[in-house]
């Protein structure tokens, strides 16, 4: 395999990794990398690569296990990040309002982001040990719940 830049690698890895999770065969990731680095690898070098990429997710996925309030404080973090990406959408809405095309799409991205955010909420409960109410076997999580996750 030739050298690479630590550059190249980290872009190799991406794309191996993307592609990987696609389900795309060996022999295409090696010629998208090709495409977009103008360098060939071998399976060999995809094989280590994609064993490396799940020796790394173990490890990360192991330490945010092993350290329980950590993995509940970068939950809580994805969380406060979408609250705050919401916060910018209603700002470009009301800086936007005489340009429909812009709310629109500020709008759209808001849905995404309130849609997204439910998710968490929903699996919040399970990730932070709070107890939940059943109702229809469905879990609902208060109002209060959800505004101390997100302190």
């Amino acid at each position: 395999m030739p050298k690479f830049t630590s550059i190249e690698r980290a872009q190799i890895q991406n794309i191996v990794a993307n592609l990987s999770i696609k389900r795309i065969p060996e022999s295409e990731i090696i010629k998208e990398i090709e495409n977009q680095t103008h360098k060939t690898i071998t399976k060999r070098a995809v094989y280590y690569i994609k064993l490396r990429i799940k020796k790394e997710s173990k490890k990360w996925y192991e330490t945010l296990r092993e350290g329980e309030y950590e993995y509940i404080h970068e939950f809580k973090e994805r969380i406060n990040e979408i609250v705050d990406l919401q916060r910018r959408d209603y700002k470009i809405i009301e800086d936007n309002a005489n340009n429909p095309v812009i709310q629109q799409s500020s709008l759209s991205e808001l849905h995404k982001l309130n849609i997204t955010l439910s998710n968490y909420f929903d699996v919040a409960p399970t990730i932070i040990n709070i107890p939940v109410k059943q109702n229809d076997n469905s879990i609902s999580v208060s109002q209060q719940d959800k505004e101390d996750i997100i302190v």
